[in-house]
This record gives C-alpha cells, structure tokens and sequence, in this order.
C-alpha cells in the first residue's frame, strides 16, 4: 500500500477591518491570503522485494494566479509573482506568500500555481532510500525543473468574512516511480554513491517519471 505525500495549500483569507483597508467601488473590503502547507513526511513505493521511501523534498513556485467572475459584475484576475521555497515536508514556505483578493461571490474560479524554471537549478526535489532485495540501502535524489502550472478550479465560491478556501495539490513521488523497477534502479547511474535522476543522468528512469509526475499530480479547489 502506497503512502502518498499529500502537501494541502491553505490559502487562509482574513479581513482586515482597519481604517487602511482599500476598498473597491462596492466597497469590498479586501481580503488577505496566507499560502500555508500541511504534509506527512513520508511517501513509500513497493517493487515486489524492494523499497523506496521518499522523507524530504521542495519546490520552488514563482507565480500565482487567480481568476475569476464576480456575480455583482466584472471580473477579477490577479497575478501575484514571488519566488517561494516550500519545504515539503515541514510545509515552510521562505519568504511567505501573500496575495490580496477582493471579498464577494465568484463563478469559474480558477487558481494557478506555477512552478519556477528561470534557470538551470532544480524546481522540484525529492530525495529518499531506495533499499535492494538484498537489504542494501542507496540514497536517491529526483530532480525536476520545469514551469509547470498545477490549477485549482472552482463553479462558485463565496470570499467573504471570515471564510477560507483550500486549494489542495497532491505531490506524489511513491506515484511518479510507480513505473519503475527494481532492476532498473539496481542498474541505475550512481553519482557519489546516490541515484541521481535528472534529465542528463539516468535520463531513462527521468522521463517515466516526469510524465507521472505530469499525469498524476492533481488539484482540487474546495
């Protein structure tokens, strides 16, 4: 039975009702989002007699979008860049992401969160034990660098006083690997003694893996 790594991205709004406060031509008083994560630590894939166990990761978002229909008339679109780095399993996010939305009620919300790639470093980590039949424990590291945008949407939802919304993103490394073999990993490149897989080593495990990471990592807007 696999343990998924599920990180939940709250995006928490609380109204600040301070004589600072904006306020649009409704008088909307604007709300404020806090991105906060929740996750377990660890995320386990079975290959008949072996084991890969992943217990720490990040990944590094750059933007978030928010789209959506006020029922009152008009549209909000708001794009918010910011470069985040969020520990996947603690659920730290340095710096912290704040985004501002206007309170009311909304049709065909739509929220994009999108993963940075503006140079050669990884966006997406995850690193873990890959233990042989033999009992044997190698370290293994999966790096991914790619803009991904991974979208939550919502029919309707109401931003109002007091209220909150979650946008939840599972990232599932136990998943991403579920195509992989136990002799392939036995067979793996070892760079300074880990399993390093990236797209210029190990490139063949790389590419299954990056398009379940593709397919199987999904949104929801509740």
């Amino acid at each position: 039975m696999k343990n998924i790594l599920k990180i939940s991205i709250l995006f928490l709004f609380s109204i600040f009702l301070l004589t600072s406060c904006s306020k649009d031509d409704n008088n909307d008083a604007t709300m404020k989002v806090v991105l906060k994560m929740n996750t377990t630590s660890t995320s386990t894939a079975r290959m008949t007699n072996n084991l890969l166990v992943f217990n720490t990761g990040s990944v590094i978002i750059r933007e978030i979008v928010f789209d959506g229909e006020k029922t009152s008339g008009g549209s909000v679109s708001i794009t918010h860049e910011q470069i985040s780095t969020i520990n996947l399993v603690t659920g730290v996010t340095s710096p912290a992401v704040e985004v501002i939305i206007p309170i009311g009620e909304y049709n065909s919300v739509n929220l994009g969160i999108e993963i940075q790639d503006e140079n050669d470093s990884p966006s997406v980590i995850a690193e873990g034990i890959y233990t042989d039949k033999d009992g044997m424990e190698t370290p293994l590291k999966f790096e991914f660098n790619s803009g991904e945008v991974f979208e939550a949407n919502a029919t309707s939802y109401t931003f109002g006083a007091d209220s909150y919304a979650i946008a939840e993103i599972d990232f599932s490394p136990a998943v991403w690997f579920s195509s992989i073999t136990g002799t392939m990993l036995d067979n793996a490149n070892r760079v300074d003694g880990v399993i390093l897989v990236n797209e210029s080593t190990n490139s063949n495990i790389f590419d299954i893996v990056a398009d379940k990471l593709d397919d199987a990592t999904q949104a929801a807007f509740n």
